[in-house]
């Protein structure tokens, strides 16, 4: 049986996870959106947006979700927004502008990145920060002939974990069920067993966006997803 299992954390101080989308945009945006045909372009080097002291006051966390065009040297030209908190928008554009991929092999080129925004702070009950970790195991539902295997992802971007919730302590593990088609989209996401209310929506709804590298000429396959939502300085090595 194959497993798939990714760590997604939020570091101390401020987390900040960026992610180069090779895909459509899921979440319908206002902004203009040259991303709707994206491409998968691979990062050479990236900036990571600044945390302001505005975004700092009211505990702004969130995703910030931009679409770069990029030349024919890999260069971006030009940043639009997609969404994400105001509070973040701008230094996360100024930051992306300074990004640069391997050349497209045709210039201009689209594609979309997220980056991800989480403050952290020392954990009272335990040693460390509570900084929340989220760990991801997918395994097949059941395995048949001709059923398409995970090869890797394209796009799995993390669940929110919300402030709410880790400062009420809220973790434990979300188990949804998916279809994984053959084109990597995901389709049909179910709580096979809910967490709590703060948490399974949101991880619902990022989930439908996952987009997989997967095995030619296999057919729709479902997958149980486990979303393990920690924060490890309580939870040392549950989970």
């Amino acid at each position: 049986m194959e497993v798939m299992e990714t760590r997604l954390m939020r570091a101390p101080a401020l987390a900040m996870a960026m992610l180069v989308l090779g895909m459509a945009n899921p979440r319908g945006a206002p902004h203009r959106n040259d991303c709707a045909a994206s491409e998968n372009l691979k990062l050479k080097k990236s900036i990571p947006g600044t945390y302001t002291e505005e975004a700092t006051r009211k505990n702004v966390e969130g995703t910030v979700v931009l679409c770069l065009t990029i030349d024919g040297h890999g260069k971006v030209t030009d940043v639009s927004p997609i969404s994400g908190p105001q509070e973040l928008l701008q230094f996360s554009m100024n930051a992306a502008r300074q990004w640069e991929f391997e050349a497209p092999l045709k210039a201009p080129a689209h594609t979309q990145i997220e980056m991800t925004y989480s403050l952290t702070k020392a954990c009272s009950e335990g040693s460390g920060m509570d900084y929340g970790d989220i760990i991801t195991t997918i395994v097949p539902t059941e395995e048949h002939e001709g059923d398409l295997k995970i090869l890797g992802k394209l796009a799995q971007p993390s669940p929110p974990y919300p402030e709410a919730a880790r400062a009420e302590r809220r973790r434990g593990q979300l188990y949804l069920s998916i279809v994984v088609n053959q084109d990597g989209s995901v389709s049909d996401v179910q709580i096979t067993n809910p967490l709590d209310e703060l948490l399974d929506k949101p991880a619902v709804e990022t989930v439908r966006t996952w987009r997989f590298k997967v095995s030619p000429d296999g057919k729709p396959t479902r997958f149980s997803v486990t979303l393990s939502f920690r924060i490890p300085c309580l939870d040392g090595g549950r989970y």
